[in-house]
């Protein structure tokens, strides 16, 4: 079966005296495939910091992490994100600061791959459909799809 790897941002969720503030929400917002025009040396980046290891839940290095994307990483012509889509990265992380934010780098089988809605030109800051969740480590190898790295 395939796989596909993205790095997810999401939250923990909160409540205030049995009332729900928020459910807990994640969001891809990057797909880890070969069409990045840096693609190695975002993987790189992202093994440097730790991402395959486990997840980041430090604020400041989630914001850090997402700022170096989007200023290292031009895509050629465009922006790693769009404007509209880095905003939505920055108040998603404003917005749930008090539930406790995490990036992790998530593997879901290809066919989970395929957004909801029909208009979405992207994948990036839309909530994610609730999927089994499988604790395991995401192996660098296979989401580089290449051996001996």
């Amino acid at each position: 079966m395939a796989e596909n790897a993205y790095l997810a941002l999401g939250c923990y969720g909160r409540k205030e005296d049995g009332f729900t503030l928020c459910p807990s929400a994640e969001n891809r917002i990057l797909k880890l495939d070969e069409s990045l025009v840096f693609f190695d040396e975002i993987m790189d980046y992202l093994d440097a910091i730790g991402m395959f290891d486990r997840p980041m839940m430090d604020i400041n290095a989630i914001r850090h992490l997402v700022y170096n994307l989007q200023d290292r990483y031009d895509q050629k012509i465009r922006r790693l994100w769009t404007e509209r889509e880095f905003n939505c990265i920055e108040r998603f992380i404003q917005m749930h600061k008090p539930c406790g934010l995490y990036a992790q780098i998530i593997v879901v089988p290809a066919e989970a791959d395929v957004p909801d809605e029909p208009e979405a030109e992207s994948l990036a800051v839309k909530g994610t459909p609730v999927i089994e969740k499988t604790e395991r480590k995401p192996e660098l190898k296979l989401i580089r799809g290449r051996a001996g790295r």
